[in-house]
């Protein structure tokens, strides 16, 4: 008995022990993440947390004495002794998820998109498509419903997961407001996407399929955009902001685009809140970014922002010529260049791009860019369609409305 239990604790997960048996609830969180942004919608007492990150030792018990000791086993032992109405998660792109729904009956299952999706990864044939790719086949994924950014994103995830998709845009920037702020802080502000470790002597690779660079080589885009950036910054008397994607405990993050800037010291700021970032580009005229979430996010609200998608070209021009993963608009096929984007990361294409975004009329931008909200990042002040989801399927909202089911 004793080394069955030991066994399953050890299958389960390592990690924090919770010794009571969970409480019925009408919601389970699968990953904490997410629990801040789901609790402006419905009763932070009405969720229950599914986290892999801890054990409960009850519900490890029920599936001792069932014979089962998987990880799956556990999540349907767990959601089945919560008895929820929802099964939601906002990591979308964790591919066991997707395996649920087939294991319980009752609950609806709401997977939300909270990031870009691509197909590159840290391991080998690693990437999101892969892995969707390689589960689909020992088995229907399924879901009730995915929450995605647009119709490409709904394209990509119909493709490997039966459920049905609700273009909601991103849930988090559906919260911002779009409005002039009473004092420009810069004229220019670069978004960082730098990982929260030392990239120079670093053995991790990125890999697209089997075909791997390193980490140095991946962010080699930012080193070519910022500086070239801070130069026409420099001649075009503009300020320029280094928007940072870690706190003040990623000391890397600062140094990496001093030593890019040196002997210039950057306007470097560190994220101090989930809403430092969307802070300081509001507070800005023109986004430069290589490719990142909330670089489309800003979009979907009118900033002007400047796509610099050539990351697999400053990295490996040549061996990665046929990568997309990094292409502005992926997974669509759009052009290389645009007006207001390009996959090639060079000095001319970031003037031109600048030089246009400068002298762009209001109208002529809504113009523009009106093609591409609905299909790459749909923006829904209010998050209305979430909401009446949320409403459809039983659950009652924080501000106390209810549904009918």
């Amino acid at each position: 008995m004793l080394r069955r239990l030991r066994r399953a604790v050890t299958i389960v997960f390592s990690g924090h022990i919770d010794w009571l048996p969970p409480k019925q609830r009408p919601v389970v969180l699968v990953h904490a993440d997410g629990f801040n942004t789901l609790t402006k919608f419905v009763n932070a007492s009405d969720v229950a947390i599914l986290d892999p990150e801890r054990i409960n030792i009850f519900v490890v018990l029920k599936m001792l004495f069932s014979f089962q000791n998987s990880h799956a086993q556990y999540r349907t032992k767990f959601i089945n002794t919560v008895r929820p109405k929802v099964v939601i998660t906002f990591i979308d792109n964790d591919v066991t998820f997707y395996s649920l729904k087939s294991l319980v009956s009752g609950p609806q299952f709401i997977s939300v998109q909270n990031g870009l999706r691509h197909n590159y990864s840290f391991n080998s044939q690693g990437g999101l498509l892969d892995q969707l790719d390689e589960v689909s086949k020992q088995g229907s994924l399924t879901c009730d419903y995915i929450c995605v950014f647009g119709l490409a994103s709904a394209k990509l995830f119909s493709t490997y997961i039966n459920s049905k998709t609700l273009i909601t845009g991103s849930i988090q920037n559906n919260f911002r407001e779009v409005s002039t702020p009473n004092a420009m802080t810069s004229e220019v502000v670069f978004v960082s996407q730098l990982q929260a470790f030392t990239l120079e002597g670093s053995t991790v690779k990125v890999y697209f399929g089997n075909q791997g660079i390193t980490i140095s080589e991946f962010f080699e885009a930012e080193r070519q955009i910022v500086r070239a950036l801070a130069k026409y910054c420099e001649k075009k008397e503009l300020r320029l902001v280094v928007c940072g994607k870690r706190d003040h405990t990623h000391t890397y993050e600062r140094e990496f685009f001093e030593d890019i800037l040196k002997p210039t010291a950057p306007n470097f700021l560190t994220r101090e809140s989930g809403s430092s970032t969307y802070d300081a580009i509001d507070a800005t005229g023109l986004v430069v970014t290589i490719d990142s979430t909330i670089g489309y996010e800003s979009l979907s609200i009118g900033k002007r922002v400047a796509f610099m998608s050539g990351r697999t070209q400053a990295a490996d021009s040549v061996g990665l010529a046929q990568v997309r993963d990094t292409n502005f608009g992926y997974p669509l096929d759009l052009s290389p260049t645009g007006k207001f984007w390009t996959n090639q990361a060079t000095t001319a294409e970031l003037t031109r791009i600048l030089d246009y975004l400068r002298a762009v009329t209001d109208e002529e931008w809504a113009a523009e860019i009106a093609p591409y909200n609905e299909t790459l990042m749909a923006y829904q002040p209010g998050n209305p369609v979430f909401k009446k989801l949320l409403l459809d399927l039983g659950l009652t909202l924080i501000d106390g409305v209810k549904s009918d089911a």
